[in-house]
């Protein structure tokens, strides 16, 4: 006997940096936030940690941090949250054509589209805002004067934190099927979820 009180739904996870887009949206924010020439300068002067982050000896949430720090510590919640609006722009114009026709299809189709992130709420929620998109991410740390500190609240959204928290957020039992989109070491474990799991799949487009 069919049951009619279940709806029947489909979910679909997209991770953000890679996938949606063909680059890294925390280097674009640092970028967009404090122009090319002081970018520029500082990934000079942070080349040490970053060689050092290639090369494993520094963990990716400490190197995270550390980035974050450098260039966007100490900014009010306010100026980072106009500079966000702005970025909407800047990040529409890197949006990969195959993913954007398949975000499309989700959305055509009556699925629940969710974009799940390591990058931050601070730059990638007016994104998913605009679009109608649900967002699970990292979050961005204020101090008591509402400046960001460079750091995270709670853990970085990466790896089996993905998994984490998007059970967390939703119930995976109340879908029909899962879709899951990733393109890094870091989705993996988001990809297990999933009854149609692609990996780099947009890279063509």
């Amino acid at each position: 006997m069919v049951d009619y009180r279940r709806v029947v739904s489909s979910l679909a996870l997209f991770d953000f940096d890679g996938t949606i887009t063909d680059r890294d949206s925390m280097l674009a924010f640092a970028r967009h936030c404090r122009g090319g020439l002081r970018y520029v300068a500082g990934l000079i002067w942070l080349a040490p940690m970053l060689v050092g982050h290639q090369l494993r000896w520094i963990p990716g949430d400490v190197a995270k941090v550390r980035f974050l720090t450098h260039f966007l510590g100490g900014m009010p919640r306010t100026e980072l949250a106009e500079r966000a609006r702005a970025f909407v722009d800047v990040l529409a114009g890197h949006v990969r054509s195959g993913a954007a026709d398949r975000l499309r299809w989700h959305e055509e189709q009556g699925h629940e589209v969710v974009i799940v992130s390591a990058s931050l709420d601070l730059w990638l929620a007016p994104f998913a805002e605009q679009r109608g998109l649900r967002l699970i991410s990292s979050t961005a740390a204020f101090d008591d004067e509402d400046r960001f500190t460079g750091g995270l609240v709670g853990p970085n959204v990466n790896h089996d934190e993905k998994v984490r928290a998007v059970r967390e957020a939703l119930d995976l039992d109340a879908y029909d099927t899962i879709y899951a989109y990733g393109d890094s070491s870091g989705d993996e474990a988001m990809l297990g979820l999933a009854d149609d799991a692609s990996f780099k799949p947009f890279r063509g487009s």
